[in-house]
C-alpha cells in the first residue's frame, strides 16, 4: 500500500480513536463486566435469584397474583421468566419494567429490581447507552465506527505498516509495540463481537441477514381474535400447552404485549439446545389454547439461526467458559488498546519523556585500566534498583545537558547497584571526560533507567561473544547470564595490551574463565584475533554479539557474513559513530503529517536541529545515529541512512530515519510528527 493511502487510513484510525475512544472503552468495560453475568448473578443476588430445591410449582396465575400484590402500581403483566433448573426463581415483570422474583414453590416474594437497576443492570443500561435517548441506536453506529475504522482500519495500518526487525527503538517504543502486539488478536474477537451485535441494534441489519440467506423476514405479532363473551384463559394452562409442544424447555421467555386482542409470544429453549439463544418460537390464542404458530429451533429459517447464533456469540453464550474468557479478554483489550493507542500519539505530538530518572551515588570509582574507569552506583537510601537485561545500557546525565550511553556490564541478578566503565577518548566530546574528571566517590549521578537494544536471542543454543576493547562491558553481563543459566558459549576479548584490557582480573577469576581467550593487537602475531579462522564453517544454531569501536565491529560483521553467516544470527553494539557529514549535502524540506507544516533543513544542520529551532523538539541522546531514541517514522520521501541502530532490512524499507544524523534523498520527507 502507497504510503499516502495509508497514512489517511492511519489518521482516520487514530482520529476516530482519539474523539470516540472513552465511550467505546466505557462499552467495552461494561461489556467485560457482563460476561460472567450468568454464573455472578445468582451468586451476587443469591437472596433473590436462588431457592432451596422446587419440585412441585404453584400455578403461574398463582405467582402472577402475588407478585402484582407486592408490586401494585406495576401496571400490566408483560414478561414471566422460567427455568427448569429446581432452584431457580420465577421472574414476572409488568409495565413499569420492574422485575419481581418469586419462590415458584412458596409464591413468596424474594424481592423486586429495576430492568436496569442493580449492578449487572447497571452495566447493561451503560453498555448499551440507554440512559440516552436513542442510545441503542447511538451505540450501534459506534459499533460501525469500531468495525471501519478501528479493527478494520488499524489491521489495514498493521498489515502494510513494516514491523521493526531486530532491535526496537527505546523511545515511546513499548506502548507502541504493545498496541502492534495485541491489536491484531484482540480485533478477530472485536469484529466477532461488533459485527454480531450490529443486528441488535439496527433492524435493517437484522433483515439484511435474512435477504442474503433468502429468508422470510421475520413476522410480527400475531392478532388474535377475540371471541365473544371469551375469557382468558388461566396463564398456567397457556404455559403447560407451551410444555406439550416441548417437553425438555430449560427456560422460557412469555411475552404478553398488554393489548387484549394479542396473541401470547412464547420462546422456549430446549434442554438439548446448541446454544443459550436457541429459540423455539409458539404462538398461543390467549382465549382458545389454539397454536397460532409453532417453530421448532430446528425449523427456523437459516437467516433465524444466524441471527440468533450471532446473539449468543455477541453474549459469549458459546463453547461455555472459553468462550466468556475469549470474549473478557476481547473487551479488555479496549482499555489497554485505547491507553497505548492516545499514549503513544500524545509522546510524539507532546514528547513525552521517555522515561524516569535515577539519582544514585557512586559508591566505588576503581581504575581497570589503563585510561578506563569502573563507577559501581547505588541508591543513597539503599533501595534496590530496577532490573535489567544483558546488554542493557543507561543514559547518563552529564554536564550542560550532555548525555551519553554506557551499557551495564554487572551480573544482571545484582539490584542493589549498577556498574559501567568509561573508557577516556582523546577525541572526547565531553561525555568521558566529564565521567573521569568531575565524578568521584560520593558524588551524585543523575541516570535514565535501563533500556536494551542488544539482548541475547532468547532461543540460541550456543553463542559466540566478541569484544573490542571498551567493548567488553555488554558482552561481561552476557557471559554472567550465560553461565548462570547453564547456557553454551565462548568469548573472545580483543585489546590492544594487557595494560589496556579492563576487568581482566574478574575475567580470570569468573566460573566461565575457562571459555575465554584473550587476544592483543600490540603482541606476538599469536596472540591476535584470526576471524577468518574463528568464523569458519559457521554453525546454524550459534548466534555472535560483538560490541567494540566502529571499525571492528565492521570487520567482524563482514568477515561473518563472507563465511555464511545469516543476519539473524548477527548482534551488535555501537557505542558512537562516526558523522558522515558531506560538502554534498544539500537542503530538504520536512513535512509533519499532523499539521501539514514544512521545515527546511540547511545543508549544515541536522533534521533534528532545524527542528529543534523551529519549536518542533525531538527526544535525542547519542545524536549520532546510536541509540535510536529519535527514531521516527517516514510516511513519504526517502530518506539517506546515516545512522548505525537501524539494520539493512530496515533501511531498505525507508519507513524509518533518525533525524539526529541521516539526510534525506528526495526532497521532501513527510514524517509521523
Amino acid at each position: 500500500m502507497r504510503h499516502p493511502v495509508r497514512h489517511r487510513i492511519l489518521q482516520c484510525h487514530r482520529w476516530t480513536g482519539l474523539s470516540l475512544g472513552l465511550i467505546m472503552v466505557l462499552i467495552a468495560v461494561t461489556g467485560a463486566g457482563m460476561v460472567f453475568r450468568p454464573q455472578l448473578d445468582p451468586i451476587i443476588n443469591r437472596d433473590q435469584l436462588r431457592v432451596t430445591a422446587c419440585h412441585a410449582r404453584l400455578p403461574l396465575d398463582a405467582l402472577i397474583a402475588n407478585a402484582h400484590a407486592a408490586n401494585p402500581q406495576g401496571g400490566a403483566l408483560t414478561y414471566i421468566r422460567l427455568y427448569s433448573a429446581t432452584d431457580s426463581v420465577a421472574r414476572i415483570r409488568f409495565s413499569d419494567d420492574k422485575w419481581v422474583n418469586v419462590n415458584p414453590c412458596s409464591g413468596a416474594v424474594l424481592g423486586q429490581d429495576d430492568r436496569y437497576g442493580g449492578l449487572f443492570g447497571t452495566l447493561a443500561l451503560l453498555h448499551s447507552l440507554r440512559f440516552v435517548a436513542n442510545g441503542n441506536l447511538i451505540a450501534g453506529a459506534l459499533t460501525l465506527a469500531l468495525i471501519v475504522m478501528l479493527i478494520l482500519g488499524g489491521l489495514v495500518v498493521w498489515w502494510s505498516g513494516t514491523r521493526y526487525s531486530g532491535r526496537k527503538p527505546s523511545f515511546r517504543a513499548y506502548p507502541q509495540q504493545l498496541h502492534k502486539t495485541i491489536a491484531p488478536y484482540a480485533s478477530l474477537i472485536l469484529l466477532t463481537s461488533a459485527l454480531t451485535g450490529l443486528p441488535q441494534a439496527f433492524e435493517w441489519c437484522r433483515n439484511g441477514i435474512y435477504l442474503l440467506t433468502g429468508s422470510p423476514l421475520p413476522a410480527s405479532v400475531t392478532q388474535s381474535v377475540t371471541p365473544t363473551g371469551a375469557q382468558r384463559l388461566p396463564t398456567e394452562f397457556i404455559w403447560q400447552r407451551a410444555l406439550s409442544l416441548l417437553p425438555q424447555a430449560s427456560q422460557a421467555q412469555l411475552h404478553f404485549s398488554g393489548k387484549p386482542g394479542d396473541a401470547v409470544d412464547i420462546r422456549l429453549v430446549g434442554s438439548d439446545a446448541p446454544h443459550a439463544q436457541a429459540f423455539s418460537y409458539l404462538t398461543l390464542n390467549p382465549y382458545t389454547g389454539q397454536v397460532l404458530h409453532f417453530t421448532p429451533y430446528a425449523k427456523n429459517s437459516l437467516g433465524e439461526k444466524i441471527y440468533l447464533w450471532a446473539l449468543s456469540l455477541h453474549y459469549g453464550w458459546v463453547a461455555g467458559w472459553f468462550g466468556q474468557l475469549l470474549l473478557l479478554a476481547g473487551a479488555l483489550s479496549v482499555p489497554v488498546l485505547a491507553y497505548t493507542g492516545i499514549s503513544s500519539y500524545l509522546s510524539r505530538r507532546y514528547k513525552l519523556p521517555a522515561g524516569k530518572r535515577l539519582l544514585l551515588r557512586v559508591n566505588k570509582k576503581t581504575v581497570e585500566a589503563e585510561g578506563v574507569c569502573s563507577f559501581e552506583l547505588v541508591d543513597p537510601a539503599g533501595k534496590r534498583l530496577p532490573p535489567f537485561s544483558p546488554g542493557a545500557h543507561i543514559d547518563v546525565y552529564l554536564r550542560a545537558g550532555l548525555v551519553r550511553q554506557y551499557s551495564l556490564c554487572n551480573d544482571p541478578r545484582e539490584r542493589h547497584r549498577y556498574l559501567i566503565a568509561v573508557l577516556r577518548t582523546p577525541d572526547s566530546r565531553g561525555g568521558s571526560q566529564a565521567m573521569h574528571d568531575d565524578f568521584e566517590e560520593g558524588s551524585a549521578l543523575e541516570i535514565g533507567t535501563p533500556r536494551n537494544h542488544f539482548q541475547l536471542a532468547p532461543r540460541a543454543q550456543r553463542s559466540l561473544l566478541i569484544a573490542g576493547g571498551i567493548g567488553i562491558t555488554p558482552i561481561l553481563s552476557m557471559a554472567e547470564q550465560l553461565t548462570n543459566t547453564g547456557a553454551d558459549f565462548s568469548m573472545h576479548y580483543c585489546s590492544r595490551s594487557l595494560q589496556r584490557t579492563a576487568f581482566h582480573n574478574r575475567i580470570n577469576s569468573a566460573a566461565y574463565a575457562q571459555r575465554v581467550r584473550f587476544h592483543f593487537s600490540d603482541g606476538m602475531l599469536s596472540q591476535r584475533v584470526d576471524l577468518q579462522t574463528l568464523l569458519a564453517d559457521p554453525d546454524p544454531a550459534t548466534h555472535l554479539y560483538v560490541c567494540g569501536p566502529a571499525g571492528f565491529m565492521d570487520a567482524v560483521i563482514d568477515t561473518a557474513k563472507s563465511h555464511g553467516w545469516c543476519d539473524s544470527r548477527l548482534h551488535r553494539e555501537y557505542f558512537s559513530a562516526a558523522l558522515n557529514n558531506s560538502d554534498s549535502d544539500v537542503e530538504f524540506d520536512i513535512k509533519l503529517a499532523s499539521t501539514g507544516k514544512i521545515y527546511r533543513v540547511a545543508k549544515d544542520k541536522t533534521a533534528a536541529a532545524a527542528l529543534s529551532e523551529a519549536g518542533v523538539q525531538i527526544p535525542t541522546m547519542c545524536e549520532q545515529g546510536v541509540c535510536g531514541t529519535c527514531l521516527t517514522r517516514v510516511l513519504d520521501g526517502e530518506p539517506d541512512h546515516r545512522d548505525r541502530f537501524l539494520s539493512e532490512a530496515d533501511r531498505m524499507k525507508n519507513d524509518l530515519f533518525l533525524p539526529c544524523c541521516s539526510r534525506s534523498n528526495s526532497a521532501t520527507l513527510v514524517l509521523d510528527l
